[in-house]
């Protein structure tokens, strides 16, 4: 008698594969889509309304590539860097989020900011 468990293993396998291909958009974004995007996350203040958009309508993964598109021309953004890590938070990342908000200080992003940041990460 065949030992059943690689034929089980790859049964598993392939309903998650199957349950992560149907976890994507069904709608496909063009390359002219994809240019409009980075173009407004070049801009700090465009990238960061657009990110909280995002995250708004509970495009979370979506919202954390634009913050981190806007980080990647912006470095040294402080609002950006806090919206990140909330959103982190908010997509229990609670870890990173709490890295993120020990990288700021009180005087760059306030004081009550700082902590309704940390409440809302649990630290």
């Amino acid at each position: 008698m065949l030992p059943q468990l690689p034929i089980r293993g790859c049964l598993v396998g392939l309903a998650l594969a199957c349950s992560a291909l149907a976890a994507l958009p069904v709608q496909a974004e063009t390359l002219e889509d994809l240019d409009a995007l980075s173009d407004r996350s070049a801009d700090e203040a465009t990238g960061i309304a657009m990110a909280q958009e995002q995250a708004g309508r509970g495009e979370y993964l979506e919202a954390l590539a634009t913050l981190e598109r806007v980080l990647a021309v912006h470095p040294k953004s402080y609002e950006a860097r806090l919206v990140h890590a909330t959103t982190l938070c908010q997509v229990d990342d609670r870890r990173g989020g709490l890295v993120e908000l020990a990288k700021l200080k009180k005087k760059q992003v306030g004081e009550q900011r700082l902590a309704e940041a940390r409440a809302l990460c649990g630290g």
